[in-house]
């Protein structure tokens, strides 16, 4: 059990305000209020996260670690890749509204890899509450870490690529990066020999989970778009500045395919429907992939036993 009061009369006598419990110790807490602040509860147990408590106000932040040790690691990807999709796993659960802080990774001991990020929760969380949170969280991460690296979270970003029109490609591809994502823009990828353009830009966005088009000035997006929205059916975002746009031929396409979506931002201020146009794309996967549950039998979730 805490005893809160004990803690603080400690930690006003010693140099660091460190204290160890284990799960089993927090379980039995009834909310955190009492948690005196400049002390930190560091948790170590079998099968549970590492985690480090503190109170902030009224803001109970829990730090969780997870440690790879590259070593002795058996998952099918490396370490290092593994914990960067970690990363972006934590960007995906913040960009969907999670109470996460942005992640980070250490790495100054080889082969030691360190993944941590915070929980914010209220001091009024039962201890019993914060330990399911916590253990929810890191097997929430880890799971959505390895879906990342199983299937695509990568977005191709097409649009004219030239001056500055090619700076709001790197604005548009930056923010899609800062939501988890990976970002690719034709230009920075290499060129095989064989390999057409539109091959090229066909192969990046059937490895895609959606496309995103800069449509405010025209280029060769204009002749792409058919190929890769029409015959391959990605579903695409457009952005477009308002009062401008690479052509009309589009428009009415709008209406005829529900796979495409226009998003019109003012002069400036693109990063808004990046992240507007990326949660639509997100809600039109999720919502056709349970139609098709619905209506594909060989679809339909497999039912247990």
């Amino acid at each position: 059990m805490l005893k809160f009061e004990e803690m603080k009369d400690a930690g006003d006598d010693a140099e660091e305000d460190l204290f160890e419990a284990r799960k089993a110790d927090l379980a039995l807490v009834d909310s955190f209020a009492a948690l005196p602040e400049g002390v930190t509860v560091r948790v170590f147990d079998d099968y549970f996260p590492e985690s480090a408590i503190w109170r902030e106000g009224d803001r109970l932040v829990a730090e969780i670690t997870g440690h790879i040790y590259t070593k002795y690691w058996e998952h099918k990807w490396h370490g290092r890749v593994f914990a960067g999709a970690m990363l972006r796993a934590i960007k995906r659960f913040i960009a969907e509204g999670h109470p996460f802080t942005e992640g980070c990774m250490e790495n100054d001991d080889d082969p030691h890899i360190f993944v941590r990020w915070q929980l914010r929760l209220s001091v009024m969380t039962s201890g019993n509450d914060l330990v399911e949170t916590i253990d929810a969280a890191y097997t929430s991460v880890g799971s959505r870490a390895d879906l990342i690296l199983e299937n695509s979270e990568t977005v191709l970003v097409l649009g004219k690529d030239t001056d500055e029109a090619l700076d709001r490609l790197r604005l548009i591809a930056s923010r899609l990066e800062a939501l988890g994502y990976y970002a690719v823009i034709i230009k920075d990828q290499p060129d095989k020999l064989g390999e057409s353009v539109l091959q090229k830009v066909m192969r990046h966005a059937l490895s895609s989970k959606f496309v995103v088009v800069e449509n405010t000035d025209p280029s060769g997006h204009l002749y792409e778009i058919p190929h890769v929205g029409k015959a391959a059916e990605c579903v695409i975002a457009f952005l477009q500045e308002e009062g401008r746009g690479a052509t009309w031929m589009f428009e009415d396409a709008f209406a005829r395919n529900k796979h495409w979506q226009k998003f019109v931002y003012p002069a400036g201020a693109i990063e808004k429907s990046v992240e507007e146009s990326a949660a639509w794309a997100e809600d039109f996967v999720k919502q056709f992939g349970a139609f098709q549950q619905r209506v594909l039998p060989w679809m339909k979730p497999i039912k247990a036993p």
